[in-house]
């Protein structure tokens, strides 16, 4: 599904000449026909990016594609499922305005500026979460700094403009690849090593078992190499 698919799911879609559009966190202003159009949306509270950020930085795939500067509709539908809708759902969610006469219902300008928005984005998903107070750049550096925190704690991530860094260390060996890369996606840290079996642990465990299920263990000393 495309976004101009999903807004119109949502909003509905018309056609029309739109002679400027402009999106700002809570607003989008645009003239249609001579016709001044606001549409007028709630920005969600800082807690609930945060919620979102983590989310995506702890889902590799989700991650990968953010970072690319990808932002697919299933990504929209997680937003949504921790309180950010990237398109408000319906027009009650909004406060629309429009300049014309007609004041019975959503008048044609206002169907021509959702049919507008979901056209921008298809171009540039990142209208959306503009519109819903978050940029491009201020996204991307919290998927990033997330990412650093809830990712495996041999990969390390450095924000910059737009521009991800992916290093994993082994031993003293270390490799960076690019955040769009295979490599850099199908990257994992190394497994820890077999843990140190404590000496007498073998006694302790068959002093506590009962009799038939004590002499059904192997001895602990015989795993040691």
């Amino acid at each position: 599904m495309s976004w101009s698919r999903e807004v119109a799911r949502c909003l509905g879609a018309g056609s029309g000449t739109v002679e400027r559009l402009s999106v700002a966190p809570g607003e989008i202003t645009a003239r249609v026909g001579g016709h001044e159009v606001s549409l007028i949306r709630t920005v969600p509270p800082e807690e609930a990016w945060g919620r979102v950020c983590a989310a995506l930085a702890s889902q590799e795939v989700f991650r990968a594609r953010v970072l690319a500067g990808e932002l697919p509709v299933p990504v929209g539908e997680v937003c949504a499922l921790l309180g950010v809708d990237l398109v408000p759902r319906g027009w009650d969610a909004l406060v629309a305005t429009c300049s014309c006469d007609r004041w019975d219902g959503v008048c044609a300008h206002l169907r021509a500026v959702a049919g507008a928005l979901g056209a921008e984005a298809d171009r540039d998903p990142f209208t959306l979460t503009r519109w819903a107070g978050r940029d491009r750049r201020a996204l991307h550096s919290q998927v990033m700094a997330q990412g650093a925190i809830k990712g495996p704690s041999t990969s390390e991530e450095t924000a910059g403009d737009n521009v991800s860094e992916a290093k994993i260390e082994d031993g003293d060996d270390r490799f960076e690849h690019a955040p769009n890369s295979a490599a850099a996606f199908w990257s994992a840290p190394m497994p820890p090593g077999p843990p140190e079996i404590p000496s007498g642990a073998g006694d302790r465990v068959r002093t506590a078992a009962p009799g038939a299920v004590a002499d059904e263990l192997p001895p602990f000393g015989s795993l040691r190499t």
